[in-house]
């Protein structure tokens, strides 16, 4: 088969490079085609795909091309068998090929994408768990996606973390730099670069001092915010925070960040260790989750990593109008609720992100327990399988379409 593998950014290795790997494995003819028509500057710029990763099971063939009106064209020419990717399908392209289409689950995106016509377009749409296919019908009542989903969705788990397996806790301390025998709080920053630029987080969260708080609140008379400034709460504060609770329990502040949000001074300075991706395959996240004992983030779809990994993570929330807009998935995603993405006792943890600057003073390692059953429930409801092989269900899935 000759297979073509979509990657418009280099983070989409840390999903298909497992895919790739298990394609290559099975002798298919795989292809990755580097969309070239990205940023080569600016914030998203690191993400450009210029290069590839080493392969364990072989190497594919990688061609730029320049946007979606190049490889329509292309692909009139000399079109793949089948494609495989993690946006949801492109019109121009699906009329430009008659290769069938297998649309991969990117964590919770497919729930903010074209996802009715997405759905429409693909020949199959790959899924996580079985909690997302209910979602997608909830998340667009009045499209009738739900025939469509019920004949082309397939639960395959997620393949990224098929990696799981195969990384090394100790042989990622030693290349790391990383300290035998103590324990590792995994942070992940707000991210102050990338996030919509609400009020919030314009005026209190991101200035560094409670003289910048007051003059940009006033300024903006934002008065419901007035109490952010009288206690100091913003984002150097909760690091300053996660620091003190660190050296509380003797372990290391390691914190990773993607280069469109760069580290703030306060942070690299409070930090043990700081990283950006050194790696999408293998992802350095999944390495960094094989030696944590906990994961502090705010809203991190790494929640699913996690818990996967057999890490508790602790979700410091902020309000739904702090972090943005009700579309960007507050209803359906961003929330506290009960045995919801960001909280299942037992694995993930979540607290209003107010409570964090007393909490982290008071609350212990030993208070975000793992409990088996618990990570049990949440990787079956929101990643479907816990063995590793969710590549091979993906390519099993696309080989029965080629079939069918």
């Amino acid at each position: 088969m000759r297979l073509g593998v979509l990657i418009l950014r280099k983070n989409y290795y840390r999903l298909l490079g497992p895919v790739v790997e298990d394609a290559l494995r099975r002798g298919y003819d795989v292809e990755c085609w580097h969309d070239w028509s990205g940023p080569r500057r600016g914030a998203k710029s690191s993400e450009f795909p210029d290069t590839a990763p080493v392969f364990a099971m072989g190497t594919p063939r990688v061609t730029g091309y320049g946007g979606t009106a190049d490889l329509a064209e292309r692909w009139r020419r000399d079109p793949p068998d089948a494609v495989i990717s993690i946006d949801p399908p492109d019109g121009g392209l699906r009329a430009a090929t008659k290769a069938r289409w297998l649309w991969l689950q990117y964590g919770a995106d497919i729930l903010f994408q074209s996802t009715p016509a997405g759905i429409l377009e693909a020949d199959g749409v790959a899924l996580y768990g079985p909690r997302w296919r209910s979602w997608l019908e909830e998340r667009f009542p009045a499209s009738g996606i739900g025939p469509d989903l019920e004949k082309k969705g397939t639960v395959v788990g997620a393949p990224e973390l098929d990696t799981v397996r195969t990384i090394d806790p100790k042989a990622v301390r030693q290349h790391l730099g990383l300290p035998v025998g103590r324990p590792i709080v995994l942070y992940l920053p707000f991210p102050l670069h990338s996030n919509v630029p609400t009020p919030w987080l314009r005026n209190v969260h991101t200035p560094s001092t409670r003289i910048g708080q007051g003059v940009r609140t006033i300024l903006a008379r934002r008065w419901d915010h007035w109490n952010h400034v009288v206690e100091g709460w913003n984002d150097r504060r909760l690091v300053e925070a996660a620091r003190n609770f660190c050296d509380r329990h003797g372990a290391l502040l390691v914190m990773k960040s993607r280069l469109k949000d760069p580290f703030p001074r306060y942070a690299e300075r409070l930090a043990d260790r700081v990283f950006y991706d050194l790696s999408h395959h293998p992802p350095t996240i999944l390495e960094l989750m094989s030696v944590a004992s906990l994961c502090i983030h705010f809203y991190s779809t790494a929640v699913m990593e996690a818990a996967y990994s057999g890490v508790p993570s602790l979700c410091l929330a902020p309000r739904a109008e702090e972090l943005g807009p009700a579309s960007y998935g507050f209803d359906f995603v961003h929330n506290g609720e009960e045995g919801g993405l960001y909280n299942e006792h037992g694995i993930a943890y979540w607290r209003p992100l107010v409570t964090a600057f007393d909490g982290l003073r008071q609350w212990a390692l030993s208070d975000f327990p793992v409990a088996p059953e618990a990570r049990r429930r949440y990787v079956e409801r929101w990643l479907g399988f816990d063995d590793g092989r969710s590549a091979g269900r993906l390519l099993d899935v696309l080989a029965r379409m080629m079939d069918g």
